[in-house]
């Protein structure tokens, strides 16, 4: 076989692989093209998703601060009216009790009735737990606490001093301490006795508890603080510290009232070194020197917004990873239609392929036929060891030949195995290799191995033979002129099954057929292209891209399987497991005589005239009475006229105006038991059922031998009687 019609595996100088039509084209841009789209919209959705989960998560979270930012100062609003209140009713009662001291410093004071008269102003403000007077000058000091502590000395009190030393303060709050009548945690608010002159301090003693209570029943969540500050910072009532320190430190809110200036209100942030960073709002209490404290720490705050972060990132990642598994699908799922695509395509091709060789192996079969009867015909009328003898000879040998390229041309029109026969591995793989010795490069050297053993296998020899010769003829092409080239044949032992480059292997026994090169290998993206029909790399006029897609379907059709193992610059290997049989392999019989005729009337037809007169030639020769007809029209002319005189139809398939079958199925009408021989040079299953159901006893394939002929009418007429019976069509394969 040639190696420009059997050789499809990739060599060194590669060339870029055969376009698609058209049509495959366009789907494959069209379904790129959508791939692509489905991928886009995917992103942008997913995109769009994540950006708004984003933009409500930012939202959300100013929403928090801001809705927090608004409760606290909301709360300190109302706190700072509270506590105006509280100091307003302590102030009054201040300003009151200073008229139980006289302008005087002779007059005298009844201090019993003025105490039980203190007493009473403090019993209507719940907030103020002693109401005193304190005049050193006059050794006077007035208290609405319990008898025995009116003797106690003040001087040493802060807002003592502040008031003595400084004319003109008015109301004045002191820092917290720890009451010395009452024991419990107070700060004082005080003014001072005389204007000029200083007799004096009036002041009351307000219970940090009263406002605590008040703090303590808000609900702001942990993290939250709310305080009473001094307007220097210094803490009067705070929510959460019951005790008061002797020694207080610096005040952590002084930041904060700077930036609260000479407004009102404000609202900030500190960072505390313990709790982090807090939001807070200050509102100053409207007439009194103390600002109203309320806040939170911010990671509190952000507590419940993190949470719900974390539910949307949750839900949102859930819904991505369902479009990026449904794109995945999708993307799968277009793949499968794109392969699906381009192997309807490829079966079209192929089909197309299939029909153009049914046709032209019709026409060029017919042609051969006329070449190879001829030829047959002058050797039997030449003289062995002539010059002539030599010429036919050539000229048969050249249309075999020809006729072997259309078998291979039927091998994409007529797929599958034709018979399986037992057969030894080894004496095709030695016909093969004894075959293409001569045409092998004397550079190249050809190793072969062989078991001792036969290695039977089932299957169709021919096909094999084509197998194996487009293997070792692809092996010769991929070294460049020199090399070594491996082919053996050996039994191997299955143990698990596994998937090979083409078909899978079961567990058993194997007839393993290597063949090996060291070229220069192909590469891991050409591996699994290099069956595809019309794939090849090949420089032109090199290869067709056929050969290996034959050995595919031939490996298949045999329940075989094949390995490819191939790496650059280290050579190709190709190994193909058949499975054993347990069988003996057939013998050849001698080839029997062609068996003559006795005078049998034969109807020959044909579209052709040159096969028409040469079948009856060739009939006469055989012994046969043949009567030619071109054509089925003359033919139901000739046989209506005497039906009785035939003994058996001999014609084309593929006829114009009426095919073969039709034929015979019009003149079995005249003649029910006349036996029908067809012949074409397109066979295959559809072209079987064909001539069964027109009543054929026989189907030849085109270009006959005259043996083969006279084989088949020795079978229909049957060796004794020389009548005609009925036999089952016979196969289609060529002998």
């Amino acid at each position: 076989m040639g190696s420009t019609q059997s050789s499809g595996r990739p060599s060194i100088e590669s060339v870029p692989p055969p376009e698609l039509g058209p049509p495959a084209r366009r789907s494959g841009w069209r379904i790129g093209g959508l791939r692509v789209r489905f991928v886009m919209v995917v992103v942008v959705v997913c995109g769009a998703l994540w950006l708004s989960a984003l933009f409500d998560t930012l939202r959300d979270r100013a929403v928090a601060l801001d809705t927090a930012e608004r409760q606290h100062d909301n709360i300190a609003g109302a706190l700072a009216e509270q506590a105006a209140r509280s100091l307003q009713a302590t102030d009054l009662i201040l300003q009151q009790a200073a008229l139980l001291d006289p302008p005087r410093p002779a007059a005298g004071v009844d201090e019993t009735g003025a105490a039980e008269l203190l007493r009473r102003y403090e019993s209507g403000v719940p907030q103020v737990k002693d109401l005193f007077l304190f005049d050193p000058a006059r050794h006077l000091h007035l208290s609405s606490a319990a008898v025995g502590t009116a003797s106690l000395d003040l001087s040493d009190r802060s807002y003592f001093i502040a008031q003595r030393d400084t004319p003109g303060l008015g109301l004045f709050v002191s820092e917290p301490f720890v009451s010395r009548t009452s024991g419990i945690p107070t700060f004082v608010l005080s003014r001072r006795l005389g204007s000029a002159e200083f007799r004096g301090i009036v002041a009351a003693a307000v219970a940090i508890g009263y406002f605590r209570r008040f703090y303590q029943a808000l609900e702001l969540g942990s993290g939250s603080t709310v305080e009473l500050l001094r307007a220097d910072g210094v803490t009067l009532v705070s929510r959460d510290r019951e005790h008061v320190e002797s020694s207080p430190a610096p005040s952590p809110w002084l930041t904060a009232i700077r930036t609260l200036g000479a407004s009102d209100a404000t609202h900030t942030s500190l960072e505390d070194p313990a709790l982090g960073r807090t939001r807070i709002s200050l509102r100053r209490v409207p007439g009194y020197p103390a600002v109203v404290v309320v806040g939170r720490v911010e990671r509190e705050i952000l507590g419940a917004w993190r949470q719900e972060v974390w539910k949307n990132v949750a839900r949102t990642l859930v819904i991505t990873a369902l479009a990026a598994i449904l794109l995945l699908a999708l993307l799968r799922q277009l793949e499968r239609d794109e392969r699906i695509t381009a192997q309807l395509h490829q079966s079209s091709k192929l089909e197309a392929l299939g029909t153009l060789a049914g046709g032209i192996a019709h026409d060029f079969n017919n042609i051969l036929g006329a070449v190879l009867g001829y030829g047959e015909l002058a050797v039997q009328h030449s003289a062995p060891g002539s010059q002539q003898r030599r010429y036919v000879d050539n000229i048969v040998i050249a249309a075999n030949r020809a006729r072997d390229l259309v078998a291979r041309i039927l091998a994409f029109s007529r797929p599958g195995v034709g018979a399986r026969v037992a057969v030894v591995l080894q004496d095709i793989v030695a016909e093969i290799t004894s075959l293409m010795c001569g045409s092998i490069p004397g550079a190249i050297t050809l190793d072969v191995r062989l078991a001792p053993d036969p290695l039977v296998v089932m299957g169709d020899a021919a096909q094999l033979h084509q197998m194996i010769g487009n293997l070792l003829t692809n092996a010769v092409q991929a070294l460049p002129g020199h090399g070594r080239v491996v082919v053996a044949a050996e039994p191997f032992e299955v143990e698990a099954a596994r998937e090979l480059t083409v078909g899978r292997v079961r567990p058993g026994r194997y007839a393993r057929l290597l063949v090996a090169d060291s070229g220069r290998g192909i590469a891991a993206e050409q591996v699994e292209r290099i069956f595809d029909p019309f794939f090849t790399t090949k420089a032109v006029g090199q290869g067709t891209g056929l050969g290996l897609s034959l050995v595919h379907g031939i490996v298949l059709d045999h329940d075989a399987a094949l390995e490819v193992d191939s790496r650059v610059s280290h050579g190709t290997t190709f190994r193909v497991y058949l499975p054993l049989a347990d069988v003996e392999p057939g013998r050849e019989s001698t080839p029997l005589e062609a068996p003559l005729g006795h005078g049998q009337t034969i109807l020959v037809v044909d579209d052709e005239e040159a096969l028409v007169r040469l079948a009856e030639e060739v009939l006469a020769s055989l012994g046969y009475e043949p009567i030619g007809c071109v054509g089925a029209r003359q033919a139901l002319e000739v046989f209506g006229a005497a039906p009785e005189s035939f003994d058996a139809l001999l014609s084309d398939v593929i006829m114009p105006e009426m095919s073969g079958p039709e034929l015979a199925i019009e003149l079995r009408r005249l003649r029910p038991t006349l036996p029908v021989i067809l012949m074409s040079g397109f066979g295959g299953p559809a072209l079987q059922m064909r001539a069964q159901a027109a009543g054929a006893q026989a189907m030849l394939l085109k270009p006959l031998r005259a043996v083969d002929l006279a084989r088949c009418l020795a079978d229909v007429f049957g060796p004794a009687t020389g009548i005609a019976t009925p036999a089952a069509p016979r196969s289609s394969r060529q002998w």
